[in-house]
């Protein structure tokens, strides 16, 4: 019991954390005359995903690589199957023509890359299946294209962006008020908060794990990947709440892009990545929502993610939980 509660005091830690860094990097760029759209798309936007990030920097370092990709895994599952599954099946989600044509195909593309990159072993028959550096390389390189379109997408004030975006803005302009000393005091325990927090998760996982007779993967794919998805989670329960539905297809694919081109990019120079067959089968599943989710907008008439798809995700995520444990 006391490894679970130092687990939620550090993903607690690891999320406050990241609020102080993003709200005093905020402060400092716009001292610096940064253009607001860009803080927005870049500071706040990727702000969400931090918490993953300092995970995966955590168990990289170690090499407990199971944990780290379990983590990722497990992040972007829970977004697509939990969280937002739970505001569509709530309030059906209308889908821009731009997200149908770009972010989601992107989205798709993404999780095929970890498959496809991961598995030389029955591709290429060699013998071995990991993520390497020249992945990390090529993830990061996507992560290139996908910020630069992500910017020009804010600079032109794309229609589909607009209400993600203003939100960002509002947040901006809330943090112009902090001073350079106080923007300091913000930044330096958000790091602090994001080291610390990430480390404790990481520790905490492996007494878990070694308590309970389970692997790193399966706390990662289960405890770590969902717990550190909850920023995303709060956003998006907080733009139901304030019925801006329309932020939260841009909050959740572009958090699982993060994940996947940046955060498994560095993570994979840092240290090889291995895909077990267990890790394999998360693998597939990303894969399958992701192709799903594509579909199930394109095919809709209306472009809407209604109740009948978000009970289908939910109901595969249950599955998922059922066949991991």
């Amino acid at each position: 019991m006391m490894h679970w509660m130092l687990l939620i005091v550090a993903v607690v830690i690891a999320v406050y954390g990241a609020k102080l860094l993003v709200d005093g990097s905020v402060a400092i760029s716009h001292r610096l005359n940064i253009p607001p759209f860009i803080i927005g798309a870049v500071v706040i936007g990727f702000g969400s995903s931090m918490p993953e990030f300092a995970v995966n920097i955590q168990a990289g370092l170690q090499g407990d690589t199971d944990l780290a990709l379990g983590n990722i895994l497990g992040s972007n599952l829970f977004n697509i199957g939990v969280t937002l599954a739970i505001v569509a099946l709530i309030h059906p989600l209308a889908v821009a023509r731009d997200t149908v044509v770009k972010d989601l195909p992107m989205h798709f593309i993404a999780a095929l890359m970890v498959g496809v990159c991961g598995n030389q072993l029955y591709l290429d028959h060699i013998q071995y299946h990991e993520l390497m550096l020249s992945h990390g390389i090529i993830f990061l390189c996507f992560f290139s294209i996908y910020l630069y379109y992500t910017l020009l997408e804010v600079f032109a004030d794309a229609p589909h962006k607009t209400p993600l975006q203003r939100s960002h803005h509002r947040s901006v302009y809330q943090q112009t008020e902090l001073s350079l000393p106080k923007s300091i005091l913000y930044i330096v325990p958000g790091l602090i908060g994001l080291v610390l927090g990430g480390e404790l998760i990481v520790t905490q996982a492996k007494f878990i794990a070694v308590d309970m007779g389970l692997s790193d993967r399966v706390v990662g794919l289960l405890i770590v990947g969902p717990g550190t998805s909850v920023p995303e989670f709060i956003a998006c329960m907080l733009a139901l709440y304030r019925r801006n539905t329309a932020m939260v297809m841009g909050n959740i694919l572009g958090s699982n892009l993060f994940n996947i081109f940046f955060i498994l990019g560095v993570t994979a120079i840092i240290t090889p990545v291995p895909l077990d067959l267990s890790l394999n089968i998360a693998v597939l599943l990303n894969i399958v929502v992701a192709l799903f989710l594509s579909l199930a907008v394109w095919l809709s008439p209306s472009r809407r993610l209604g109740r009948g798809v978000a009970f289908i995700l939910l109901s595969v995520y249950g599955g998922y939980l059922y066949s991991v444990l």
